[in-house]
């Protein structure tokens, strides 16, 4: 496995070889078409909801064409908090309506790093840098980590058109595009 900075690409005019360039077409080809289905699939989705409405259980198992379904369906409430707000008019009382946010807390993970480390052990996970940096300051050896982690690649690939931003407010799904203005599609590989 080779690393971004250990390889240079070739010149912007240095021919594309054909499987590369036919993979990449059939990627964004593909790219496309999952675009497509998942709209179409989106608005299937709310048709059914509103066929579906109060008239059938939350759990229902139909059989279609031969084939027994199970179909969840039902309404979920998402209730949004102005938090300024609340902190302003809560005062010291707004902590009693808090319940712990873990992407607030990796936001604020240097603060609160030190408060949580009398508990780390319970709610921490060792991390390849950290691992990295404490054998380098010696407050632990490599040879204290043999036979004790394992590594797994996986190989990642993000394919998307580069695009002028005045182009930015118009889907371009010309040449490959995937009309999402320059949001990448990934896909896992490996």
């Amino acid at each position: 496995m080779t690393s971004e900075s250990s390889v240079q690409a070739p010149a912007a005019d240095t021919p594309m070889p054909s499987e590369i360039a036919d993979a990449l077409r059939r990627y964004m080809q593909l790219q496309r078409e999952i675009l497509r289905l998942e709209e179409e699939k989106a608005q299937l989705r709310d048709r059914l909801a509103v066929a579906l409405g109060d008239q059938f259980p939350a759990v229902w198992r139909p059989v279609l064409d031969a084939q027994s379904l199970i179909i969840y369906h039902g309404t979920r409430t998402t209730v949004r908090y102005e938090e300024p707000l609340l902190r302003e008019r809560l005062g010291d009382r707004y902590v009693e309506i808090l319940e712990i946010d873990a992407t607030k807390i990796r936001k604020n993970r240097d603060a609160v790093r030190p408060l949580l480390r009398p508990i780390l052990d319970r709610v921490g996970t060792p991390q390849a840098n950290r691992v990295e940096a404490a054998i380098r300051a010696g407050t632990v050896s490599a040879a204290e980590f043999r036979g004790a982690f394992s590594k797994t690649y996986a190989h990642s690939l993000s394919v998307r058109i580069e695009r002028a931003p005045s182009s930015a407010s118009q889907p371009d799904f010309s040449a490959g595009g995937n009309g999402r203005n320059g949001m990448e599609m990934r896909g896992g590989m490996g």
